[in-house]
């Protein structure tokens, strides 16, 4: 097992800034590294806490060693996205954000550490929660990490969806550009005197300490199975042989379903049968009319009549779903990374369980905004980020299927809409609004294109209008639609045009736009006329000049730091 992570009387060796150890232990994708930008514009004051709230962003520049200098000085406040290019990482983390932090108990969770013995190194967070962080001693799959993380969370009292990074197992390309997109980053600690790691009595460690901590806890890969395996060892010690070979959180469940007050005695039978169906195909009716008495406090169980018994087993013995997995108590003590290698697992009855979904983002790109979600795999091995490009997109069933489908890989069972509505509920419950990283978002790609084509060549007779130049009559400019619009799709614009022209009416309607079925190119000539421009657009330019979208290139790292 692991080396007990309480650091002891010892000689620190003496720690230079850049200790090339901190950028080992933090190593991930390198390409690009996100910021916690202090000094963006948009960075306001929580009128709560009185401090300044960044704007978090990704900084499309190589994570070099510079750039962690930067961060350990306090001049920067990086993250890092765990998982690297070739779907590895050797740090992970679980991340705790609780509701009320002014009674949050840290010690909670170090004593819990302590207990198990758990490879983990707790580290307060920026908002002041904490981050559990597992180190290994090389790079492995992405998935193995998040898997074994997983399997903590119900030790924690932690639900299956709490935040676990990296967030992605395998970074996806963008669907126009080909390029990798970096997904979500943690923030680091030690930003210069801020987020420390934190000794087995709440004390923090001093980097040099830390790094020392961290070296002597490394863990291998074999090393991560082994305490898997004495976790599970655990789990179903001293439970019904009934539970063997099955889901784990039915063993951790059974040994608190004879307590008073207990609440879960429907859900704990109805999951029950799942697995005894499985196992005892022959004789799973007996076991469950013997499960009261075997698993509930004398007055509970006298409560399920024979004939309550009856009715159960006779529609149950019609049923073809599976677990309940989202539901409590199951849910509370959900381990899937050891469940699913289980021969009566969630795999094996599975037919009518549906995923867990969590963490719905709201993509503030337009009046039409998109949306992200996080789906906990069924295999147990961490949470993908499925993208749907609309609210009807996101609320339609099917179509929710096929996104899933496509992100992440598996197709989740058709199910009816009062199943489906309560699982809607708690994934819109975890709704939050982001806004796209700067100088990415199509509203600033938009505006850019609309300001080069304004500012570009001007229309000085009727063919250079009807070619695409621009023809300026007082205050209002007037361009072709078709040609503005090849040159929108030429920077990997991806909405079609009638959307685009919705889009345009409605950034720009201080602009006085307009939409012009035709428009005619002045001529002085008496008596002569030029042939009509079709679709033209007219913005009124002293208007436009004054439009408030930032966009800003990002900056070199040199003027960052």
């Amino acid at each position: 097992m692991c080396t007990a992570w309480a650091w002891r009387e010892t000689e620190w060796p003496a720690y230079s800034v850049m200790d090339k150890r901190y950028i080992k232990f933090f190593d991930g994708y390198r390409s690009a590294y996100g910021l916690a930008d202090f000094e963006h514009e948009e960075a306001i004051i929580d009128p709560e806490s009185g401090k300044k709230k960044p704007v978090y962003r990704w900084n499309y520049e190589p994570l070099t060693e510079e750039v962690y200098q930067a961060h350990l000085n306090g001049k920067l406040s990086i993250g890092v996205q765990p998982c690297n290019e070739n779907k590895e990482a050797r740090f992970g983390v679980i991340d705790i954000d609780p509701k009320d932090y002014d009674d949050f108990n840290k010690k909670f969770f170090i004593d819990i550490i302590q207990d198990y013995d758990l490879p983990l190194i707790p580290i307060e967070s920026k908002s002041g929660g904490l981050h559990l962080c597992l180190f290994m001693d090389s790079f492995i799959n992405a998935k193995d990490v998040v898997a074994f993380l997983t399997n903590l969370l119900p030790l924690f009292k932690l639900k299956p969806n709490n935040e676990i990074f990296p967030k992605q197992t395998e970074l996806t390309k963008h669907e126009e550009t080909g390029k990798l997109k970096p997904g979500q980053f943690i923030n680091l600690p030690y930003y210069g005197d801020k987020r420390r790691a934190l000794n087995v009595d709440g004390t923090p460690f001093k980097i040099d300490e830390f790094l020392s901590v961290v070296e002597a806890n490394l863990i291998s890969k074999d090393q991560l199975k082994t305490i898997t395996e004495d976790l599970d060892k655990k789990i179903y010690e001293g439970v019904s042989n009934d539970f063997i070979d099955g889901p784990p959180c039915l063993a951790d469940v059974s040994k608190i379903s004879n307590k008073e007050g207990f609440d879960g005695k429907d859900r704990f039978l109805y999951n029950y049968h799942v697995l005894v169906k499985m196992k005892y195909p022959d004789g799973w009716e007996q076991k469950v009319k013997n499960a009261p008495v075997k698993f509930f406090e004398e007055k509970h169980a006298n409560a399920w009549t024979d004939q309550k018994l009856k009715a159960k087993v006779s529609s149950w013995a019609k049923s073809e779903k599976g677990y309940t997995c989202t539901e409590d108590p199951i849910a509370s003590f959900c381990k899937k990374g050891i469940c699913v290698k289980k021969k009566f697992g969630v795999l094996s009855g599975s037919k009518g369980s549906y995923p867990v979904l969590t963490n719905l983002r709201k993509i503030e790109i337009f009046e039409e905004p998109e949306y992200e979600f996080d789906v906990i795999k069924p295999d147990g091995i961490g949470k993908v980020t499925v993208h749907c490009r609309s609210v009807e997109h996101l609320n339609d069933q099917r179509r929710r299927r096929n996104a899933i489908s496509k992100d992440a890989g598996f197709l989740p069972p058709l199910i009816t809409q009062r199943v489906e509505q309560p699982i809607m509920d708690a994934l819109y419950a975890t709704q939050q609004s982001v806004q796209p990283p700067i100088g990415t978002s199509p509203k600033e790609k938009l505006h850019d294109v609309l300001h080069a084509k304004i500012n570009g060549p001007k229309a000085t007779n009727d063919a250079a209008f009807k070619s695409g130049s621009v023809l300026i009559e007082g205050e209002y400019a007037f361009f072709k639609l078709e040609k503005f619009y090849d040159r929108l799709k030429a920077k990997d614009w991806k909405y079609k045009e009638e959307k685009t022209g919705r889009i345009m009416e409605h950034t720009y309607r201080e602009c006085e736009i307009q939409f012009l079925e035709q428009k005619r190119f002045p001529t002085k000539e008496k008596g002569k006329h030029n042939s009509s421009t079709k679709n033209v657009v007219r913005i009124n330019l002293k208007s436009f000049e004054e439009v408030p979208i930032y966009h800003e290139k990002t900056k070199h790292k040199t003027e960052i730091m």
